[in-house]
């Protein structure tokens, strides 16, 4: 398919530079370039030779004002890119040269080209179907060597031509099956059943593997998404500096510095990820500073890979107990921040008996046991404690707060779900519950005032999360005013945790759970217990570990020949796969030629799509508005 006008544009960036490279396509090229170029005749010089000569404007005088001294590449139809007569010219850079040359071309019969106008011709006259054409773009825009190899296979023919040929396969039976049905009163077969449904189960496999290699293409193609998360001053912003090797984030002392999402892209090991850093994650009544926080947990949703930034372990509890849900179908990475300001390894908050990890200090001692002799995995809630401590919960039950004494006259004696609660109940570490529940490993602590400040509050936060951790006992905070304004609700909220954590007897009996089967903390609270990667954003400390972990969480298969990262096509591909099932649906059934034809042009029309052979101009045009101009 010839097109009639001649088009220019110009092939370099924009600026000035060296060099500048104007293509012109069409027809009439060889006779508009020839009347501004002085040198050889071009019309009459072999293909792909280069030629010097100067570039004139004769509109003056018959010499012709000297515009440039220019080199030309040419290439006659049908060896050029587009498959039409194709000269491409190289001047200098200048931006004032360039626009007067393409002045000349359009004054003498040229027109400027669209944007990518001249591989939507090459597509047109068949140098190349749809995917490669596509693949083009794919190939200008590649920023990451995984990205430039998965444009180049698709553009030199990737999966197109397996494609191209499986079509093919399957339009040969389906001109059978439509043969059949001028000949449906005889009752004849031209259409093997068998072998149609053995094709249609090859395409289907090819299909698949292509439709499964989305999600890696994509993410070669866009970046892996990748948010840094953690509370206020732990050091987000000065990771992300350090990783982009720029400032772009402001770095101060002050807490919540970082009021809104920034994100920036960076390549590891030739894979593009797209760092985001967010703001900080605290309570405030800041307006701005909440939006940014609201925007921080959308950021982690969107995420692949999450890095928890943390300082200490409080910090790192409070992540834990904040975002179990949120990242429990992530890739985490634990990052410890700020070691160069322990002049040792901090010890982990959760610790046993000798320093134990966390891990290790699920183990009891002396170990409880259940009735099948089974060891449980928390620590006892009735290991002996200290004397002094015996005598501090002593003290305590005499001097109770006036809540305190309201929700025992409540709770005493079975009166709530027949469960027996203690009060006043110490822990082996020199923890005092306010009130203990066994049956259901419940611990409930009524807060004054103090409670619910700042710091106080997180404090308590990381208090009831490690007694969850190392003793299995889920702690329920109420407030003073909680339990003197609306008693009723306390009572229900902890009844309610009876409903969804039915009594488990401390040694198990018939019919029971052990304590084994009962206490499962969550996949990221039992992470607490893994080694963290240890940093200093600050002074570019463990960055280059950090790295490899990153590249090492990434979810991306290997590389093949059969890798899909257009969406276009992804959505083409379902929907011919999905009808090549109505198909074989339809063989198990035995249902006749005409509705199996009707799913057959459909999958074939689907998959035409994909490939261009079958084309509409909104499409074309949807598809090369997106080149830059003169590709």
């Amino acid at each position: 398919m010839i097109q009639l006008d001649t088009i220019c544009a110009l092939a370099t960036p924009q600026g000035v530079g060296a060099i500048g490279v104007l293509r012109v396509s069409g027809e009439r090229t060889f006779e508009i370039v020839n009347k501004i170029f002085k040198g050889k005749d071009l019309t009459k010089v072999e293909s792909h030779t280069i030629h010097f000569g100067t570039i004139r404007d004769y509109t003056d005088n018959a010499e012709g004002k000297i515009i440039d001294e220019v080199l030309l590449s040419v290439f006659k139809t049908p060896r050029s890119f587009t498959k039409e007569d194709v000269i491409e010219i190289s001047c200098h850079g200048s931006d004032y040269i360039i626009k007067y040359i393409l002045k000349l071309l359009i004054q003498n019969g040229c027109r400027m080209a669209k944007p990518g106008e001249f591989t939507q011709r090459a597509f047109l006259n068949g140098q190349f179907d749809l995917v490669q054409a596509e693949a083009v773009a794919d190939l200008i825009a590649a920023d990451s060597e995984a990205a430039h190899k998965t444009a180049l296979n698709q553009m030199r023919g990737g999966f197109s031509t397996q494609l191209k040929a499986l079509r093919e396969e399957l339009v040969h039976f389906a001109s059978l099956v439509e043969l059949e049905l001028d000949f449906g009163e005889e009752d004849v077969e031209f259409a093997g059943r068998d072998d149609l449904r053995q094709l249609i189960l090859k395409i289907q496999n090819f299909l698949k593997k292509l439709i499964d290699s989305f999600d890696s293409g994509n993410a070669i193609k866009e970046g892996i998404p990748v948010a840094i998360i953690g509370p206020p001053n732990a050091g987000k912003s000065t990771l992300l500096n350090i990783l982009l090797n720029e400032d772009k984030a402001i770095v101060t002392d002050i807490a919540g510095t970082t009021r809104d999402v920034i994100e920036d892209i960076l390549f590891i090991g030739g894979i593009k990820f797209r760092i985001i850093d967010t703001a900080g994650i605290r309570e405030t009544k800041d307006v701005v500073e909440t939006i940014g926080i609201e925007r921080s947990k959308q950021a982690m949703e969107k995420a692949e890979i999450i890095i928890l930034l943390f300082e200490n372990e409080v910090d790192q509890l409070f992540l834990a107990n904040t975002f179990a849900d949120m990242v429990k179908d992530k890739e985490v990475i634990w990052v410890r921040n700020k070691i160069d300001l322990f002049s040792s390894p901090p010890a982990p908050l959760l610790q046993g008996e000798g320093g134990k990890s966390p891990t290790e200090a699920f183990k009891p001692s002396p170990p409880r046991r259940g009735a099948g002799g089974e060891e449980s995995p928390a620590k006892s809630a009735f290991n002996v404690v200290s004397t002094n401590l015996l005598k501090k919960a002593r003290e305590l039950r005499r001097t109770s707060t006036e809540t305190e004494e309201i929700l025992w006259e409540l709770l005493r004696n079975r009166q709530l779900g027949d469960r027996k609660f203690r009060r006043q109940h110490p822990l082996e570490d020199g923890y005092i519950l306010d009130f203990y529940c066994d049956e259901s490993r419940l611990g409930i602590e009524i807060d004054g005032a103090h409670h619910h400040e700042g710091t106080q509050k997180k404090y308590d936060a990381a208090r009831s999360l490690e007694i969850e951790f190392i003793y299995g006992i889920k702690i329920l905070r109420f407030s003073n005013r909680e339990v003197l304004e609306d008693i009723e609700k306390v009572l229900q909220t902890i009844a309610e945790h009876f409903i969804s954590s039915p009594p488990t007897p401390l040694l198990g009996g018939e019919g029971s759970k052990s304590p084994t089967e009962t206490f499962k903390p969550s996949p990221l609270r039992r992470g607490l217990g893994e080694e963290s990667i240890n940093i200093s954003a600050k002074n570019n400390i463990g960055i280059e570990e950090l790295k490899d972990t990153i590249v090492a969480k990434a979810k991306i298969k290997k590389q093949s020949d059969t890798m899909l990262t257009n969406l276009r096509h992804y959505e083409h591909l379902v929907k011919s796969h999905d009808a090549l099932e109505e198909v074989l649906k339809g063989l198990a059934l035995g249902i006749t030629g005409d509705f199996l034809a009707q799913d057959i042009r459909l999958s074939l029309y689907h998959l035409g799509e994909i490939t261009g052979q079958i084309t509409t101009d909104d499409l074309l045009a949807n598809i090369f508005s997106k080149f830059c101009i003169g590709k």
